[in-house]
């Protein structure tokens, strides 16, 4: 009996990672990009659906230099920031599944702490802008960066043990914990949802067009070899 119910926990324990995938992969390529509109000054806050992780990464310095002077190009700084804290959220169900050293999780959960800090400094720069829509922008890309921030802290880091082991070394509490993160990545979910969608409403309301998306699971399998 023993065996039995040890085996239907590694099962749920398969069926709720198996959902949770499903939930951070729904929308794989999220954050959309400008294609239309004004030209750009500011080479660095001009992205693509070709940009890579070099790109973002310029971006995000450009951005935090202050150097965003128009919507579009606060856009490309915003989106940049959320994509770098995002990148770094997924390599955590990347390294699930390889079953990562704890040493390994920590240093990503770190690093997302950080970025979300250094955004959050970013965004204050552009604070007297008035750009339709910005306050808005600036309030839900805060409140998105607070749901990433409470997940790690409130789980992951104690997640980053039983993760770094195979699904059936897990003990109850462990499976318990990890059927609470799954709830609470619901609520996450829903912000991440309303961010997307609000990306439309900035670009309307200042006059210019979305295209391409950005290929973040091109960046988390690049980052994550990197760890190998």
């Amino acid at each position: 009996m023993a065996v039995n119910n040890q085996w239907s926990q590694a099962k749920d324990l398969e069926t709720n990672k198996k959902r949770m995938k499903k939930l951070i992969y729904v929308l794989p390529l999220a954050f959309t990009m400008m294609a239309c509109g004004e030209g750009s000054s500011a080479d660095d806050l001009s992205l693509d659906s070709n940009s890579g992780i070099e790109d973002i990464d310029n971006a995000v310095h450009s951005f935090a230099d202050g150097e965003a002077s128009t919507a579009q190009q606060y856009f490309s700084g915003l989106v940049a920031e959320v994509v770098k804290v995002d990148v770094k959220f997924r390599e955590v169900e990347a390294l699930d599944e390889i079953d990562a050293s704890e040493d390994k999780f920590n240093a990503v959960l770190d690093s997302a702490i950080v970025l979300i800090a250094d955004g959050r400094k970013a965004l204050d720069l552009y604070a007297d802008k008035t750009w339709p829509k910005r306050a808005e922008f600036h309030d839900l890309t805060l409140e998105w960066f607070a749901a990433i921030e409470g997940m790690i802290n409130d789980y992951l880091y104690d997640l980053a043990g039983p993760m770094s082991r195979a699904d059936e070394t897990w003990t109850d509490e462990e499976l318990d914990f990890y059927t609470e993160y799954t709830e609470a990545y619901e609520d996450y979910y829903e912000v991440d949802a309303r961010w997307v969608d609000f990306q439309y409403e900035f670009a309307a309301a200042n006059n210019f067009e979305l295209g391409g998306t950005i290929d973040e699971e091109a960046m988390v399998n690049e980052e994550v070899s990197h760890m190998e």
